[in-house]
């Protein structure tokens, strides 16, 4: 990414990594004061929280064409496809299901 890169995200991001961080916490992987203090943090990223309504269907539509059946990775391709964004990511199966969708996508390893 560049300087000049808009971040964007399904609002969906902030809760999940609230959840990861809490999870954490809890099985003492990461002390609970640090995990705390990264929640804040999180949330005050530089990231556009996208939440169009047309982004919902969508991901119910591309979790059904890639067999999933939770929507959750599928709003953040929907969101990408919407906004005609790339995909950054660490999982090699959303890489794969954004190619699959057309929506540009980098496998950050």
């Amino acid at each position: 990414m560049l300087a000049t890169d808009e971040a964007l995200a399904p609002v969906l991001l902030l809760a999940e990594c609230t959840s990861a961080l809490s999870e954490n916490a809890y099985r003492r992987t990461v002390p609970t004061k640090h995990a705390r203090a990264l929640v804040e943090e999180t949330a005050r990223m530089p990231i556009r929280l996208v939440d169009a309504p047309e982004s919902y269907p969508r991901a119910f539509d591309i979790a059904r064409s890639l067999g999933h059946a939770k929507t959750y990775d599928a709003l953040y391709l929907a969101v990408a496809e919407i906004e005609d964004a790339e995909l950054i990511t660490v999982d090699r199966g959303m890489s794969e299901a954004a190619a699959r969708l057309g929506v540009r996508a980098t496998l950050v390893r």
